[in-house]
């Protein structure tokens, strides 16, 4: 027993971790939106901000995953259960289709400068990214229940995502609606800014400079999205698949899974946002007002007259 308890703390000590960058990454987003009011001003915004919104209810919904993994049980019921599913694909849907809407938004500002998307345009996207969240994950996670390992072990409860005669259709229909198609999407812009680079005239140095730095960011979400979450689908099949086995080893790929797909809300607002050129001196800044404030010396300056 004395190595699934070392294995436990260090999956939760991980997930603590991860918990707290996360909400003080994705908090920091949200105070930078509110403090310079930039949603108004800058169509991206918009959607940068519906992709901080899913990761911080993603965060949210690790502290409940953290106790059953910990425990090997469920801590509620199995309403609670289709609830807390509901929640987790509606979130994850939702950031992964506001990356694919920062994407085009992305592509469309550099292949077009001078008509930029409309910000009737970027609300009629963020409206549809929630929209589509939420009626592709409501038919996912509506058979949701909570069920035992296996009959002789009743007090080993787990919230599944559905029971095991339809596991494998929503496994293949999760990995095609919430990996293969963002990806496609992704990868379509990015060649599409390739192939914009390649042909475009002789721009100024610093045009050329924020052109390829935004391609790059475009190739690295793209990049940091499939290592996220590729391993994780990968095990879903081994275990479709019979493959999975009980041993340290299979653990161990199973923690990394787990531990990469809660990282990705911690790496969007800082990959997106605060890595950001447009925010970088806002947020130092920030930053320096909020120690400024924190103290603050009185001067009190004494004058002597001489009667």
């Amino acid at each position: 027993m004395a190595v699934p308890n070392m294995f436990s703390l260090i999956f939760a000590c991980t997930c603590g971790v991860i918990l707290g960058i996360g909400f003080c990454a994705n908090l920091l987003v949200f105070s930078l939106f509110a403090k310079y009011n930039t949603l108004r001003k800058n169509c991206l915004d918009i959607l940068l901000l519906s992709m901080a919104l899913a990761d911080f209810l993603t965060l949210l919904l690790i502290p409940f995953t953290l106790h059953s993994a910990i425990s090997y049980s469920w801590p509620l019921g199995d309403t609670s259960c289709k609830v807390y599913q509901f929640f987790l694909a509606f979130s994850l849907a939702a950031s992964t289709y506001s990356l694919c809407a920062v994407s085009m938004t992305r592509a469309m500002i550099i292949t077009n400068p001078y008509h930029p998307p409309t910000m009737d345009l970027v609300v009629l996207m963020f409206v549809l990214v929630w929209a589509s969240a939420f009626f592709i994950s409501l038919p996912l996670r509506i058979f949701a229940t909570k069920e035992s390992l296996s009959p002789g072990l009743g007090n080993f409860t787990f919230c599944l995502p559905t029971i095991q005669e339809h596991h494998y259709q929503v496994v293949l229909s999760q990995f095609m609606l919430y990996y293969f198609v963002p990806m496609l999407v992704i990868a379509f812009n990015y060649v599409r800014l390739a192939c914009f680079l390649h042909k475009s005239p002789v721009m100024s140095v610093a045009s050329a400079r924020n052109t390829r730095r935004a391609s790059f960011m475009v190739f690295l979400a793209a990049g940091t999205f499939s290592i996220c979450w590729l391993p994780g689908y990968i095990l879903e099949l081994c275990v479709y698949l019979g493959l999975y086995r009980h041993g340290q080893s299979w653990e161990m790929f199973y923690f990394i899974c787990t531990v990469l797909q809660y990282l990705h809300p911690c790496v969007n607002p800082v990959l997106y946002v605060l890595l950001s050129k447009r925010y970088r001196h806002r947020r130092s800044a920030w930053l320096f007002n909020c120690n400024r404030n924190r103290v603050q010396p009185q001067v009190v300056s004494i004058t002597t007259e001489t009667v």
